[in-house]
């Protein structure tokens, strides 16, 4: 079989800064003995990453048991250029800059509700164009865009943001400034932050069910995002389930387990139009009748999301994203429990809540956006 001689010094460079990446501080020596390649072609890769400043030293490491010279220990250059990630609402725009490492620099908020599209857009525009480079070699490197709808192909075909359906949004802002513009859903990116986010554990398969204002599930396969037909996977707020209360009555899952769906009906028997979310906590805690009957609704129905999406795609892992269990996160306890009623006994998936609710769609578009500008796209970076 012949062999591509650039493919296989490409594919050997992306190889090695991924080891500085994931492994360092390491050395050129254990690079070498970690990818099995001689050390040869692993210096000469080591040595243009320093050229180009994708990789500096910081220092020497210790000597082997044998003695001989310390070995110079090498990490990525996080001065090398930082990236933008941006979460896109009807109502707020939200924007990260992260560098290279994941490690966040700055965030700031926006309220859009009173703004036009345009307005909005030329916000986004301005906040990218005028940004400081803090401190790095070539400033801002990408941006990443999580939005809720339909992505395929890096275009939008359906969005609840007006007037954005169909509009070439990456295009757009990849002309005007003139770096790499990658749009996403939101469910999908927090998916990428579940996989790329865990200091001790790796998931390779992992499903992220995300709970707003309607239900979306982001779903890593074999450690890359599944996005199935035209960008359609993980919708599964759209189907139907039968009512536990009224025979022969369906509804969609959003009409029954969306954060939306869950604060409805505890207005509605509060009688408030505003909840006071301390209130129905200490109600739930001491067992109100009707505040728990809610609860216990919406648990049932997740925990039948939930069972249907393990089952589907076996993932090592679901990760539940919802503000509803930030504030009763014993209620996790109770999925758990319903959702092994539903699932093989033999193939109990582990499930938890994730460790950042606000933020995890910002994080897993930086890291797809890191991934790109630095050519890694097909391999598996790990941030802290």
């Amino acid at each position: 079989m012949i062999i591509n001689k650039h493919v296989m010094r490409s594919t050997n460079e992306k190889q090695v800064l991924q080891q500085v990446i994931n492994e360092g501080p390491i050395s050129r020596s254990q690079i070498s003995r970690n990818l099995s390649l001689n050390k040869v072609t692993v210096s000469d890769i080591y040595n243009q990453l320093l050229r180009t400043q994708f990789i500096k030293e910081i220092g020497c490491g210790v000597s082997t048991k044998n003695g001989g010279r310390k070995p110079v220990m090498a990490e990525l250059n996080v001065n090398y250029g930082f990236v933008a990630s941006i979460d896109m609402s009807a109502d707020a725009v939200k924007l990260m800059y992260s560098r290279l490492n994941g490690k966040i620099l700055h965030f700031q908020s926006f309220k859009t509700s009173d703004m036009t599209l345009t307005d909005v857009i030329d916000l986004i525009e301005d906040q990218l164009r005028n940004v400081d480079d803090y401190g790095t070699i070539h400033g801002l490197m990408g941006v990443a865009i999580a939005l809720d709808g339909i992505i395929y192909e890096n275009k939008i075909l359906k969005t609840p943001i007006k007037g954005l359906t169909h509009f070439d949004l990456a295009k757009y802002l990849r002309d005007k400034l003139r770096i790499p513009v990658v749009l996403e859903k939101k469910a999908n990116l927090t998916a990428v932050f579940e996989r790329d986010f865990h200091d001790n554990e790796i998931f390779d398969n992992v499903v992220s069910v995300v709970v707003r204002d309607q239900i979306h599930a982001g779903i890593v396969a074999d450690s890359r995002l599944y996005s199935g037909h035209e960008g359609e996977a993980g919708e599964v707020g759209t189907a139907l389930l039968e009512d536990r209360h009224v025979e022969d009555h369906l509804a969609s899952v959003n009409d029954y387990a969306s954060e939306t769906a869950l604060w409805a009906r505890l207005k509605a028997i509060k009688q408030v139009d505003r909840l006071d979310l301390t209130t129905v906590k200490h109600d739930y805690i001491n067992h109100n009748p009707e505040v728990t009957k809610v609860f216990d609704d919406f648990v049932y129905y997740l925990s039948k999301v939930i069972a249907n999406v393990s089952t589907a795609f076996a993932p090592d892992v679901v990760v539940l994203n919802t503000t509803v269990l930030e504030i009763l996160p014993q209620l996790l306890t109770n999925i758990r429990e319903n959702t092994g009623k539903l699932t093989s006994p033999s193939r109990q998936v582990p499930i938890i809540a994730t460790k950042n609710v606000q933020s995890a769609a910002l994080l897993g578009g930086a890291s797809v956006i890191i991934h790109q500008a630095l050519g890694l796209e097909s391999l598996k970076m790990q941030f802290s």
